[in-house]
This record gives C-alpha cells, sequence and structure tokens, in this order.
C-alpha cells in the first residue's frame, strides 16, 4: 500500500479539481465562441415555394436553391 500524508492528499485533490474546472471553462469559452461564428448562417423561407434554406453568406439578398427566385433580408424567417 502507498503510504501518504494527509497534506498531500489534499493537495492533489485541490490540483486535480482546479485543473478540470480549467479545462471545463476552457472548453465552455471555445464552444461560446463557436456559436458566435455559427450566427452569421441566416435561415431563410422563400415566400414563393415555402422552401426554408440557409444561406450562410450572410447577405441581403438571397437566392432560393429550389426556385431560384431572389428575397430580401425582410423576408427572412
Amino acid at each position: 500500500m502507498i503510504k501518504i500524508e494527509i497534506n498531500l492528499a489534499v493537495v492533489l485533490y485541490l490540483s486535480i479539481s482546479i485543473l478540470i474546472l480549467f479545462i471545463w471553462i476552457f472548453f465552455d469559452y471555445r464552444k461560446d465562441k463557436r456559436v458566435k461564428e455559427d450566427n452569421y448562417n441566416t435561415l431563410w423561407q422563400c415566400p414563393i415555394c415555402l422552401h426554408i434554406y440557409i444561406d450562410s453568406r450572410a447577405e441581403n439578398i438571397s437566392r432560393c436553391p429550389r426556385c431560384n427566385t431572389l428575397h430580401k433580408r425582410e423576408e427572412k424567417v
């Protein structure tokens, strides 16, 4: 059996807990950053054929992939 003092056990326990906390915060921050980058994708609905699609260019005008009509940004879903 490995003998360990109580002080060393507490330090190891707290160090590992703090390390896990920092790793969790780091990956949560990266996830939030990715979600903000994904906001540039815009969901559109064609008023002619009612097809719903995503236009990742985030421009003011989009073209429906089904019927090829142009739509302004105000017409998005």
